[in-house]
C-alpha cells in the first residue's frame, strides 16, 4: 500500500514539474497556478500534488460531470477531456480541467487530470477577469465536458475555437497541449506501475486507503463535544460588504458545516463556484480534524456541507464568477474563526491580499495584443504561537509572485516599487504579516481591470487580535492627478500612469499588550514597529 501510494503521488508531482516546464505564460511558468491529481475510476481523488488547495476540491467536481456525459465503458487509452465551466464543477472560466483515464492491463484503474489558470479566454476584458461583468457569458468563453483527444487524435476544430476566443492564441495553444502531455506522462507511469502490480492490486490499494481515510477522519468526529460552532467573516469588495457566516456541529460521526445564514449572490463576478467554496471546506477541515490523516476523498464523505442556492457561496446561473478565489478568502477565513474554539492552536486569523490585477493592450515593440494579470499576495494571520508570515498569497491560493524580471521582460511595463508595506500587520500578541507594495509603470496605454479585495475591512484578528490593514490602490497619470480605486472597477489608462498597490495585513492573535518585549524590539530594530499612520488605519 505504501508503495502504491507514494508511487501516485510522485506521479502527481511529476505532471506538475511537466506542466511547468513545457507551458509558455507567465501565469502557469513563474507563479506556478496549476495542479495536478490522480483520482480512482469512481472519480474520488485519491493522491495530489501539494500546490494550490482551490484547484484540488474544485478538481473532483469537475470530473463528476465528465463523467455523468461520457461512459468510462466507452472511453480508450488515448482520449482526453476538458472542461472549464463553473456550472459543470469548475472554478471560474481561465481555468482549464485536463483529464484522462488510466487504463492498467486494459482496465480503467483511475484518472488523471491537471488544472490551470489560461491567461486570457476572451471575455469582454483582457485576461478574462472583467470587474464589471454581470453575467458569465462576459467573462469569456464557456467549455462545458468535452472530448478533445480522441483515442491520441486531437479535435483540431475545438482546439481553434478556443484558441481563437483568446487574445493570445499562440500562447494557449502552448498552454493547452502542455496540459495535454501531463496526462501522458501520468498514463506512462501507470503502466510501468501496473507491470509490477496489476490493476487489480492497484484499485484494491486506491479503495482501500479511501475507506482507512473515511473511518479515521469519522473516528475524530466522533469524539468530538456535540456543539455548534460559528464563524463569520464580511465578504469584502468595495461598497458593498457580503456576510460569510458558518456553523460547524458534529452530528454521530459526520461533521455538518452549514452555511445557511450567508449573504446573497451580487450582480459582480464576487461571487465562488460551489466546488470553490467545497475547496476551502476540505482544506479548513484537513488542517484542523484531520491532521495528520491520509488526505484523498475518503475525508470528504465524513462531511456534509450545507449551501443554500442563490447565496455568494452558490450563486444561480448566470451569475458572474470569476473572482471567486478573492470570495474564497473570506470563505475560509469564516472557517478558521469557527474552528478556533476547537482547535486554538492549529487555526490562524485572516489572511491579507489585493485581489486580482489584470491590464492589457497593445505592444508597442511587437504591435501585438498582450494580457496579463496577477493574484496579489498579502500578509498571513498570526497564529497562537508566531507573527503571520509576509508577503504570502492566501493560504487558499499558495500563489507565488511574477518576477520583476519575468514581468519587464515580456510585457510594456516596468515594476517601480515591491516591498513589503510595513505598518499593515493586525496588531497582537503575534502580529499580522506584513502587505505588499507593487507598483506598476504602464509603458502603453492600457485597459486595466481591479478585481479589489479587502478594500473597506482588513482581515480579522484572533483571540483579541486586531484587524489587519486594508488594501489601498492609488492610480497616478502622467500629470500628477491620483485617485484612488476602492472597489471593483474597469478603467483606461494612459501610458506613463502608474498604479500602485498596497495589499491588505494579516489579523493578529491576541492582546497586543500581552506582546512579548523582545518581539517588539526586533520590531523595532527591523523598522516594523507600528506608526501613528498604522494606529489610525487599524483603530
Amino acid at each position: 500500500m505504501e508503495l502504491i501510494m507514494n508511487s501516485l503521488g510522485g506521479i502527481c508531482e511529476e505532471m506538475a514539474d511537466a506542466l511547468v516546464r513545457s507551458s509558455r505564460s507567465p501565469n502557469i511558468k513563474e507563479r506556478r497556478d496549476c495542479s495536478c491529481c490522480v483520482y480512482t475510476a469512481k472519480g474520488e481523488i485519491v493522491a495530489q500534488a501539494e500546490h494550490i488547495p482551490i484547484h484540488l476540491g474544485v478538481m473532483a467536481g469537475a470530473l463528476r460531470f465528465i463523467l455523468e456525459d461520457f461512459s468510462p465503458r466507452n472511453m480508450r487509452e488515448g482520449d482526453v477531456y476538458m472542461v472549464n465551466d463553473p456550472y459543470y464543477g469548475a472554478n471560474h472560466l481561465p481555468d482549464f480541467i485536463i483529464v484522462g483515464p488510466l487504463f492498467v492491463e486494459g482496465t480503467i484503474v483511475g484518472f488523471a487530470a491537471s488544472m490551470a489558470h489560461h491567461t486570457d479566454v476572451g471575455g469582454m476584458s483582457p485576461r478574462s477577469m472583467p470587474a464589471n461583468a454581470t453575467e458569465i457569458f462576459q467573462e469569456g468563453l464557456r467549455i462545458p465536458p468535452i472530448k478533445l483527444v480522441d483515442d491520441g487524435v486531437l479535435n483540431e476544430a475545438v482546439e481553434r475555437i478556443i484558441v481563437t476566443n483568446s487574445r493570445l492564441p499562440e500562447e494557449r495553444r502552448a498552454d493547452l497541449m502542455a496540459q495535454v502531455a501531463t496526462v501522458a506522462v501520468a498514463q506512462k507511469r501507470l503502466q510501468e506501475m501496473g507491470a509490477l502490480y496489476g490493476a487489480g492490486e492497484i484499485a484494491a490499494t486506491m479503495s482501500d486507503v479511501l475507506d482507512r481515510s473515511e473511518a479515521a477522519l469519522r473516528g475524530v468526529i466522533g469524539a468530538l463535544p456535540r456543539q455548534r460552532f460559528e464563524g463569520a467573516s464580511l465578504a469584502d469588495f468595495g461598497g458593498t460588504s457580503i456576510p460569510v457566516c458558518v456553523a460547524i456541529e458534529p452530528r454521530d460521526d459526520t461533521l455538518v458545516i452549514d452555511f445557511s445564514d450567508t449573504g446573497a449572490q451580487t450582480s459582480s463576478p464576487f461571487n465562488s463556484s460551489v466546488a470553490a467554496t467545497l475547496a476551502c471546506v476540505f482544506m479548513a477541515v484537513r488542517i484542523t480534524v484531520a491532521e495528520g490523516l491520509a488526505v484523498n476523498a475518503g475525508l470528504y464523505r465524513a462531511i456534509e456541507v450545507k449551501l443554500p442556492a442563490g447565496t455568494i457561496l452558490n450563486p444561480d446561473f448566470p451569475a458572474a464568477i470569476s473572482a471567486a478565489a478573492q470570495v474564497s478568502y473570506h470563505t475560509f477565513e469564516a472557517l478558521m474563526a469557527a474552528f478556533a474554539a476547537l482547535y486554538p492552536n492549529q487555526v490562524i486569523a485572516g489572511s491579507g491580499g489585493g485581489g486580482v490585477f489584470s491590464f492589457g493592450g497593445t505592444n508597442p515593440e511587437t504591435g501585438r495584443l498582450f494580457a496579463y494579470g496577477e493574484a496579489l499576495g498579502g500578509g498571513s494571520g498570526a497564529s497562537v504561537s508566531a507573527d503571520g508570515e509576509s508577503g504570502m498569497i492566501p493560504p487558499i491560493a499558495n500563489l507565488h509572485d511574477t518576477p520583476v524580471e519575468a514581468l519587464e521582460m515580456s510585457l510594456p511595463v516596468r515594476i517601480e516599487r515591491y516591498e513589503l508595506v510595513e505598518d499593515s500587520g493586525g496588531a497582537g500578541k503575534f502580529r499580522g504579516g506584513f502587505g505588499l507594495r507593487r507598483a506598476f509603470r504602464m509603458l502603453t496605454d492600457v485597459r486595466c481591470s481591479f478585481q479589489v479585495s479587502m478594500p473597506t475591512h482588513g482581515p480579522i484578528g484572533l483571540a483579541g487580535g486586531q484587524r489587519g490593514r486594508r488594501t489601498e490602490i492609488a492610480v497616478t497619470n502622467p500629470s500628477g492627478t491620483t485617485r484612488r480605486i476602492d472597489r471593483f472597477s474597469e478603467i483606461t489608462v494612459d501610458s506613463g500612469t502608474l498604479i500602485t498597490i498596497e495589499t491588505a495585513g494579516g489579523g493578529g492573535y491576541g492582546d497586543a499588550e500581552e506582546r512579548d518585549g523582545q518581539a517588539q524590539r526586533d520590531d523595532a530594530r527591523r523598522g516594523y514597529g507600528f506608526t501613528p499612520r498604522a494606529r489610525e488605519v487599524l483603530a
